[in-house]
């Protein structure tokens, strides 16, 4: 009998990005075995550390990030393609995974990059990992098109913000994604609506704690940004956030995930990088939630 193939899909979302650590480790202490990974933008990123068996070093890396050492990794761009140029942050990411081609890689992977000159989605499954991770991550405006066979690439979440055809295509029998883009321009409706986690979910004092410090967090940042002009930045990772949401919404009402794990974190903005523990807080928080559908997953191994 054939062993049931499970794969992770894991989508576009930039600061929010580091709850896949979350999700990735939950997954594994609940003895949920991952055969194959799909990767968009962050998600690639974060999916490479983990079929490389990098996954432990990136989270330190990124768990000792404070608001100084993101903005030093920012290195400002005078030239056309980009408001960074990316080399910083990826000349690190080189360091922290060897691997120079995705075909090395521990579990099948695949990461999605748009084609700029066609507007088509490209599936990178074989080649240089870290160009095609750097491709996918490419967010048009933030950081410059990656030239690849003649052609120019930018962020996937453009054609395909979470991977569950590419995440099926490299073998999957059943697809666990994870979105978290789906509360992107949600707060002030979902602010009224936090609550701790129940006693089941987690202890309930931990749970009671968590719950009133994000109610608190939630409500100052609500605050203060509720009588400012959003920012040049705000506006155009917001606005691309929306079509994303409306082309993700589309996509995954003709192809659903088997299970959908979305991390609750909205505090966290696109560029809040060095939050991470608070996101992979988030990602470790939606996969308990999702335990009734994930424990068939794991009694069929």
């Amino acid at each position: 009998m054939r062993k049931v193939r499970i794969g992770l899909a894991l989508g576009s979302g930039a600061a929010k990005g580091w709850s896949h650590i979350g999700v990735i480790n939950a997954l594994e202490r609940a003895g949920v075995e991952i055969d194959v990974v799909a990767g968009c933008s962050v998600g690639a990123l974060v999916g490479s550390a983990y079929v490389s068996g990098r996954l432990g070093m990136m989270e330190r890396w990124v768990s000792a990030f404070r608001y100084w050492d993101v903005i030093r990794l920012m290195d400002l761009s005078w030239q056309r393609g980009g408001l960074l140029r990316g080399d910083r942050v990826f000349s690190h990411v080189r360091q922290l995974i060897p691997h120079e081609l995705i075909e090395q890689c521990e579990k099948p992977f695949g990461v999605v990059a748009t084609n700029l000159s066609t507007g088509r989605e490209l599936w990178l499954t074989d080649g240089d990992l870290h160009q095609a991770v750097r491709a996918s991550c490419s967010m048009p405006g933030l950081l410059p098109p990656v030239g690849y066979n003649g052609y120019w690439l930018v962020d996937g979440a453009v054609v395909n913000p979470v991977p569950i055809s590419l995440t099926r295509a490299l073998g999957a029998d059943i697809v666990i994604a994870v979105d978290l883009q789906h509360d992107a321009h949600l707060m002030q409706q979902d602010l009224l609506s936090v609550t701790p986690q129940s006693g089941e979910e987690q202890a309930a004092a931990e749970a009671l704690s968590w719950g009133k410090k994000l109610r608190q967090r939630l409500l100052g940042l609500t605050q203060r940004r509720a009588n400012q002009t959003p920012g040049a930045m705000e506006i155009m990772s917001t606005s691309i956030q929306v079509l994303e949401n409306r082309l993700k919404r589309n996509r995954m009402a003709g192809d659903p995930p088997d299970v959908l794990i979305q991390p609750f974190c909205p505090q966290i903005s696109t560029l809040d990088f060095h939050r991470a523990e608070e996101a992979i807080a988030a990602g470790k928080a939606a996969v308990e939630k999702k335990m009734d559908e994930l424990l068939p997953l794991v009694r069929s191994r």
